[in-house]
């Protein structure tokens, strides 16, 4: 077997593997209008079956999600078949949104999702999503990375299910793309992103998965 880059990585400390999944196929995937938080289609619920059956022994230890619908669902869906009891609902991964829309609040989503566990920003009244330019986005995505490497510790196999813009500022704060690079990581529905942080000189490597989803960069 070739000496991968993966495998070098292995021989280093690990400080943490995160598992970066956008959610399923959304309403709002297939229309024009708009649906700040729509729920996951027939095909999404099947794309998120299958993603977690496809990461059920990867011996995960937490799944976070944004508090939006479809990727709770999503997330839901991989914390049931890894037997994980709790999905940390973090409004820090929540989709990027110029305007702002009034999310659901904590009993609406619990009913729906009760593997659902909230600590801040999700109100019994709802939240607020969105009013937020690229540049503060870019920042959202940095101080995401930075909570997760603080609250994380070797050994932990984290499944984040976020969102395909927002998974991009992860990936850009992740890999310390300027802001000014116009480089753009495409992701299917359900696609998988692995990265594995590392103490230096090997900080991080990363890997996407196609068989789910599809990822690719461009410039």
């Amino acid at each position: 077997m070739p000496y991968t880059f993966w495998q070098r990585l292995e021989q280093k400390a690990v400080t943490m593997d995160l598992i970066i999944v956008r959610h399923g196929q959304s309403t709002g995937n297939i229309t024009t209008d708009d649906v700040p938080d729509g729920e996951l289609t027939p095909l999404g619920r099947r794309q998120a079956t299958e993603t977690a059956a496809r990461l059920a022994d990867d011996g995960l230890t937490h799944v976070l999600s944004s508090p939006l619908i479809r990727a709770l669902a999503t997330g839901s869906a991989i914390a049931e078949a890894a037997g994980i009891e709790q999905v940390e609902v973090w409004p820090e991964l929540q989709e990027h949104r110029s305007t702002v829309h009034r999310g659901f609040g904590k009993a609406e989503l619990l009913r729906d999702f009760p593997r659902a566990h909230f600590t801040s920003g999700v109100e019994s009244d709802g939240w607020d999503h969105g009013g937020e330019t690229y540049e503060t986005a870019t920042e959202r995505g940095y101080t995401a990375i930075a909570l997760l490497r603080e609250r994380f510790s070797p050994g932990d196999r984290v499944v984040i299910a976020t969102h395909g813009a927002f998974a991009n500022y992860l990936l850009r704060a992740i890999l310390h793309i300027p802001p000014s690079l116009p480089v753009w990581f495409s992701m299917n529905n359900c696609g998988i992103t692995r990265v594995r942080f590392a103490k230096p000189p090997l900080l991080a490597g990363f890997a996407f998965e196609r068989e789910i989803g599809r990822a690719s960069c461009r410039e």
